[in-house]
């Protein structure tokens, strides 16, 4: 009775410890392969963000976005001095700039642009630009929804949400 206790003892302890073995291998394997797909992503990370064709992509969007937004400022200056009815919007101006920055621009952002400037263009008879009472806004009040927008559709808030993660990490890594 002696040996069989023993034995039964002994294969417990070796079962105990082989699966004891086998949860500690696996829970490596788990931690190299997040420590892997971790230093992957932070290094597809840090090519995106600095290799040579990213920062030349960001800086072009970057000059189209304020050439074309100082087109918009004129625009927009323009008819809240004068109004719609004395100095309609002209659209070669928006168009030579998207086709001078084409290249630098994605398709979502052409689509939305499309639907920027024509809203824009037919602001005389757009209901978006009216005032509650029918009249129209000529206002920086009634620019507001249209710089909004444009701030949305040109991705401002993400950009910049993007710059500040950015010097935020920056500044806790250690020199």
């Amino acid at each position: 009775m002696v040996w069989w206790t023993v034995l039964q003892n002994v294969l417990v302890s070796a079962v105990g410890a082989g699966l004891a073995l086998l949860v500690k291998y696996l829970s490596e394997r788990s931690s190299q392969r997040h420590s892997k797909e971790q230093a992957e992503m932070q290094n597809a990370f840090s090519m995106g963000a600095t290799s040579h064709m990213a920062t030349v992509a960001f800086n072009k969007y970057t000059d189209f976005c304020e050439e074309y937004v100082g087109e918009i400022s004129r625009a927009l200056y323009a008819l809240i001095q004068d109004g719609p009815a004395y100095r309609p919007i002209d659209a070669v101006d928006f168009s030579s700039i998207r086709r001078k920055w084409a290249l630098w621009l994605t398709r979502d952002i052409e689509v939305e642009l499309d639907r920027f400037e024509d809203g824009l263009l037919r602001i005389g008879a757009d209901a978006q630009f009216f005032g509650a009472d029918g009249s129209p806004e000529w206002n920086e009040q009634g620019a507001k929804p249209i710089i909004a927008y444009l701030r949305d559709t040109l991705g401002v808030e993400e950009l910049t949400a993007l710059r500040k993660d950015l010097v935020a990490r920056s500044s806790k890594q250690p020199l």
